[in-house]
């Protein structure tokens, strides 16, 4: 059995996210992203004009998944807008802690920001596995009253998966 805290964890040291939406016409949009952890949650950023900030705004719905295909992480969830970093200064704090390498900071929020939102990952149901031990994929689900603002039909008309490699 999967826990959340395993999730989190295996996000947390992750550099690249990928976020996925949906836009005004229904078309998947996949963006990368800057995320992290604080807390068990997932953190991440955007211009507000960005089409995944405005599909999110329509649309709260959404799937992040790591750039692996060997080893997977994919959270359904849905995506609360926090506002501008000012708001959120441990949060501002854990993204700076994070992103050190080089350049890095330049495109970081900061206190002062004004062109980015944070959003906080609420997940409604998560997966993992690695590539060379597919069939012990692990699946968690968020317990029915873990969050009363996550919509009880987020991912309800999502088929059912069936485990199998070629899909």
């Amino acid at each position: 059995m999967l826990t959340w805290t395993e999730v989190a964890q295996a996000l947390t040291p992750q550099r690249n996210y990928w976020i996925n939406t949906v836009d005004a016409k229904g078309a998947p949009h996949a963006s990368p992203v800057w995320g992290a952890v604080l807390d068990d949650v997932f953190y991440f950023f955007t211009e507000d004009t960005t089409l995944k900030a405005r599909n999110l705004t329509r649309d709260p719905r959404l799937v992040v998944h790591l750039e692996s295909g060997d080893d997977v992480v994919i959270v359904r969830g849905v995506a609360e807008l926090l506002g501008r970093p000012s708001g959120r200064p441990d949060v501002v704090a854990a993204f700076a802690g994070k992103y050190q390498h080089g350049d890095d900071a330049q495109y970081l929020p900061t206190a002062t920001d004004v062109l980015n939102v944070f959003y906080a990952v609420r997940p409604v149901n998560a997966m993992m596995w690695l590539l060379d031990a597919y069939e012990n994929q692990r699946r968690w689900v968020a317990p029915a009253d873990a969050d009363a603002d996550t919509p009880a039909d987020a991912v309800a008309d999502e088929p059912a998966m069936v485990n199998d490699a070629s899909s």
